[in-house]
């Protein structure tokens, strides 16, 4: 029997206000940790796994981070996640 398509994950990222290279991904499916607050972070973008990514996300890393810790954090070297700022995954 076929294994079923793994459809791609889709993550909520997070930007902290003061550092904004500093980056918190979140499975869309999962709580957000305590220390991602209103006022200390901002939304960034949505990312899906088979789509642009931000430079500094990693798909295998961040599935195994958000399956284990329930969150991803990567350095992202832009002030914004804007799409010129992302790139496609091989």
């Amino acid at each position: 029997m076929p294994a079923k398509p793994v459809s791609p994950t889709l993550y909520w990222v997070f930007q902290r206000r003061c550092q904004p290279g500093l980056c918190c991904a979140v499975r869309e499916t999962m709580s957000l940790p305590n220390f991602v607050r209103p006022g200390d972070w901002i939304f960034g973008a949505t990312v899906r796994e088979d789509d642009s990514l931000p430079f500094g996300f990693l798909p295998a890393p961040a599935r195994e981070a958000t399956e284990t810790l329930g969150y991803y954090v990567f350095h992202h070297p832009c002030e914004t996640l804007a799409p010129r700022y992302s790139r496609r995954w091989a």
